[in-house]
C-alpha cells in the first residue's frame, strides 16, 4: 500500500497513458490496471483515514492523512469519469461494464493481499510495543517494591 498522493500520481500517469493508447485503438489494459491499483490505493487510505490507528491519533498525523485522503479521492473521481466517458465511447456498454467488473477484481484482490499484509505488520507492531510497556510497567513495580523492602530492612 502506498500514500494516497503517489497513487494520485501513479493514477494521473495512468489515465494519460490510457487516453493516448485508446485514442491510436490500442490495448490500454495496462495502463487501466494501474489505475486500477491506484484507485484502490486511494479508497485504502480513505478508510484507513477514518479508522485511524492510536499512534496516527496520538501523532496527529491522522488529520493530515485523512485530507490528503481526502483530497486524492476528489481527484480520483473526476478521472474515473473521464476514464468511464472514454472506455463508454471506445467500446460501448459492454466494454464499460467489463471494465468496472475489472476494478472490482483488483479491488478484491489487493484488499486480500496487500492491505491485509498492511494490517497484520500494523497489529504485530502494536502488540509488540504493547508488550514492551506492559513488561516496562512490571518491571518498574518490581524495583519500586524491591527499594522499599530494602529500605525497611525487609532485604
Amino acid at each position: 500500500m502506498i500514500d494516497p498522493i503517489s497513487a494520485l500520481s501513479i493514477a494521473a500517469s495512468a489515465v494519460s497513458s490510457a487516453k493516448t493508447l485508446l485514442a491510436a485503438g490500442r490495448d490500454a489494459s495496462g495502463a487501466l490496471s494501474k489505475f486500477a491499483g491506484a484507485v484502490s490505493d486511494v479508497n485504502y487510505a480513505a478508510d484507513k483515514a477514518k479508522n485511524p490507528g492510536i499512534f496516527a491519533s496520538l501523532t496527529g498525523s491522522a488529520e493530515q492523512a485523512a485530507i490528503e485522503a481526502f483530497s486524492a479521492q476528489k481527484r480520483i473521481q473526476a478521472m474515473r469519469k473521464e476514464i468511464e466517458t472514454i472506455i463508454q465511447f471506445q467500446y460501448g456498454p459492454t466494454g464499460l461494464k467489463e471494465y468496472k467488473d475489472t476494478l472490482r477484481r483488483v479491488r478484491e484482490q489487493r484488499r486480500k493481499t496487500e492491505y491485509r499484509k498492511a494490517e497484520i505488520k500494523e497489529a504485530i507492531i502494536m502488540w509488540v510495543v504493547g508488550g514492551v510497556i506492559v513488561v516496562a510497567g512490571i518491571a518498574g513495580l518490581a524495583a519500586v517494591l524491591y527499594f522499599i523492602g530494602k529500605q525497611q530492612g525487609k532485604w
